[in-house]
């Protein structure tokens, strides 16, 4: 199975569009901010998504209204706060953003996250959806701070693999114990592939 990992669309249908028609894949995971705040973004953005995706499983990011979980749609399922069973992956969502300077409509506290991190239920191969890093994972802005979580630091070890985004400039991949992968903001065009079978990741950019 291959998984396209996404985050970062930040509206950008066109970009979006562009990756969903290039690349093959069975299963789309999206970690936040589908739109950049304006909420009737989330629809469009969902019909496009149910063109080209058979399962599309998403977070909300500190962009995205939350509204837009309540929302009736057809191809995207939001998992914020949630543990899916999807074939033999167990997914995991947590949404939004540590509260920025910023006033973003979906911030949260580490007590919050605390919260939602003591309610999943683990499984032998478990996915983090996470629009938020891990706390000096993949989190470190182009001003040298690392404003990941303190809170998905302390349950990594729970997850094999961790999709997460927030921090445009911080994509990569780092493997320990588990797989994390930021796969970089879509709005620039970029995005990632998982192959479960090989456990490989591949980033990628239109």
């Amino acid at each position: 199975m291959k998984l396209l990992l996404l985050s970062d669309i930040h509206s950008n249908v066109k970009n979006l569009e562009e990756i969903l028609k290039k690349v093959d894949f069975d299963l789309i995971l999206i970690a936040g901010d589908l739109t950049h705040f304006r909420k009737q973004d989330a629809i469009v953005i969902d019909e496009i998504v149910s063109k080209y995706a058979p399962e599309c499983y998403a977070v909300h990011g500190n962009c995205d209204h939350e509204e837009i979980l309540s929302y009736e749609l057809s191809g995207i399922k939001f998992i914020h706060g949630k543990s899916l069973k999807v074939g033999e992956l167990t997914l995991h969502g947590i949404g939004g953003a540590l509260i920025t300077p910023f006033g973003t409509p979906s911030e949260y506290s580490e007590k919050d996250y605390e919260l939602i991190l003591k309610t999943f239920k683990f499984s032998d191969f478990n996915v983090l959806v996470s629009h938020s890093p891990a706390r000096g994972i993949l989190d470190r802005t182009n001003y040298g701070e690392n404003i990941g979580s303190e809170a998905i630091r302390r349950y990594i070890g729970n997850f094999q693999i961790v999709l997460t985004g927030h921090v445009h400039e911080s994509f990569g991949v780092l493997k320990d114990k588990w797989i994390a992968v930021n796969p970089g903001p879509v709005n620039w065009g970029r995005f990632a592939i998982l192959d479960l079978r090989k456990m490989e990741i591949e980033l990628g950019q239109i």
